[in-house]
């Protein structure tokens, strides 16, 4: 099969801007995931400092 040398693909305006639109849309749903994952690390790594703490008892110097 001969691919042909001059090629010229054109996008119409509407589906430049739709493409568009998706690329904008995969970028706020990326940056959403890593904040909601960022947000329970922090909620888990409060969990975990508070449970470790509770289970040391206290020692006080007689």
């Amino acid at each position: 099969m001969k691919i042909p040398q001059n090629t010229d693909i054109r996008l119409t305006d509407a589906l430049e801007r739709q493409l568009l639109q998706q690329a904008i849309e995969s970028q706020q749903e990326y940056a959403l995931d890593r904040a909601l994952k960022r947000l329970f690390q922090k909620i888990a790594g409060f969990f975990k400092s508070t449970h470790g703490r509770a289970n040391h008892p206290v020692s006080t110097a007689h």
